[in-house]
Formats: C-alpha cells, sequence, structure tokens
C-alpha cells in the first residue's frame, strides 16, 4: 500500500478503533454484568458472545429489539443508537479473535454441510443449536458438545436424549426445565430451558429443589428447523466428526 493511501485510511481505522473501544466500555457497564453476559463475551447467566460469527446488523438489531419472552431485553430507550452501533462493534470484533474451530475449510465441504454451518450458528434466530451446544470450541457449552458424535448418539435430531435435564422448582417461582450446570452444599447453577435461549441462573442450595425429569424434550428445540435444515445439520456434524 502507498503511504498517500495509508495516511487516508489512517483516520478512518482510528475511529473504528474509537468505536470498538467505546463499545467495550458501554458492553461492561450494560451488558457484561454479574446477572447477564459475562466479561468479555464470557458465559455468565446469559450466555457468551465471544466466537460465536456475529454479524454487526444482527447485534444491533437484537439490542434495539430484545428477544422476546427471554431475559433479553430491548436496549431502544436505555442506549444512544451509537452506543448500540459501538457494542456491536465490539460484540463482533470479539468474534473475530474468538475460536474458530468447527469451521474446517469450507472447500473440503459439501453445500449441504456448510449450509448446516450456517444453520448451527445462526445467530440470528433465537435458539439455534449453538446457543446450547458446542462444536470445536464454537458454541454454548449448555449440553453435550456435538462434535462427539459417538457420545451424543445423534440419529434424528429431534430425538436426540439430552442427559441431565431436570425439573427446578424455586421457593416462589414457577417450575422449570433445567441442565444442572453446578451443584455444592451452598449454591446450585442451572440453565433454565423454559425460553428457546438458555439463561444460567444461580440459587442458594435452601432455594431451589432439583427433581429428575422433565417435560422438556431436544423435539421442542429442533421444532425451531425445518426436515431439510435438519437434514444440513446432521450432514455438518457428520463431517466435523469424521474430518
Amino acid at each position: 500500500m502507498k503511504k498517500g493511501m495509508w495516511l487516508l485510511l489512517f483516520p478512518i481505522l482510528v475511529r473504528a478503533d474509537d468505536k470498538v473501544a467505546r463499545g467495550a466500555e458501554v458492553f461492561r457497564a450494560s451488558c457484561g454484568v454479574a446477572y447477564c453476559h459475562g466479561p468479555e463475551g464470557k458465559p455468565g447467566r446469559a450466555p457468551g458472545l465471544a466466537g460465536r460469527r456475529f454479524e454487526t446488523g444482527a447485534v444491533i438489531g437484537i439490542a434495539m429489539a430484545g428477544i422476546p419472552n427471554t431475559s433479553m431485553p430491548s436496549f431502544a430507550r436505555q442506549l444512544k443508537p451509537e452506543d448500540i452501533e459501538a457494542v456491536a462493534l465490539y460484540v463482533v470484533s470479539l468474534n473475530a479473535s474468538g475460536p474458530a474451530a468447527g469451521n474446517g475449510p469450507a472447500a473440503a465441504m459439501t453445500p449441504a454441510a456448510q449450509q448446516g454451518r450456517a444453520l448451527f450458528f445462526d445467530a440470528a434466530r433465537t435458539g439455534a443449536c449453538g446457543s446450547c451446544h458446542e462444536v470445536g470450541g464454537r458454541g454454548v457449552p449448555v449440553s453435550i458438545a456435538l462434535q462427539d458424535l459417538a457420545a451424543a448418539r445423534l440419529g434424528d435430531l429431534r430425538a436426540v436424549e439430552t442427559p441431565g435435564v431436570v425439573t427446578a422448582r424455586p421457593s416462589g417461582e414457577d417450575a422449570f426445565p433445567a441442565v444442572v450446570v453446578e451443584k455444592t452444599a451452598g449454591r446450585i447453577r442451572v440453565y433454565d430451558l423454559s425460553s428457546r435461549l438458555p439463561v444460567l441462573r444461580t440459587f442458594a442450595s435452601a432455594e431451589v429443589v432439583l427433581a429428575p425429569g422433565a417435560t422438556w424434550s431436544h423435539r421442542s428445540a429442533a421444532s425451531l428447523y425445518t426436515d431439510a435444515e435438519l437434514d444440513a445439520i446432521s450432514r455438518y456434524l457428520h463431517w466435523v466428526a469424521g474430518r
């Protein structure tokens, strides 16, 4: 690149960096708190954001509208549009630096497997596979890591067994299906499966009762996709397992 062209581009790059820095500041104050997304996009009570390959427009849309029936609110009245844009740029920057495992060389994948990968990690589709499952370090490990097909016993994706699902009955709240993350004498941490986007919740051990079994099944999660889309996702997972 010629020196003159670099000098022309430098102010643009600085402005972009300034926006990301501003986004990081707003994220830490409004999003990266103990009861929401973790610091630097790590999982908190809400799913982690780093390494999930979001697009800026999708993040802006979610931040503006929120996600119905989840704890993700709309920030349209809480944050200025320029701050929402800055947060989106920051989240995308986390994705760029996050783990890329599970992508593999695109040229080695069939078109169906490539489609399945896009569907698995579809950030615009609330409750996509990557909201609960991890492939090669990418996604949210609520349940089993799906690159291990022997352990996952994948066949019909609607009938996948989800180990460890229980019914949680907190004091003063309705019961909900959950996956247990931690259970000690002092506290219990579970992923709440009552909405499409699982939420990590923490209770004092005396404040919640866990009962074996639940009415929830993987069929409800798989209903987000058509038969053709589930077939594409299955092809992607088998490609990951066999590469």
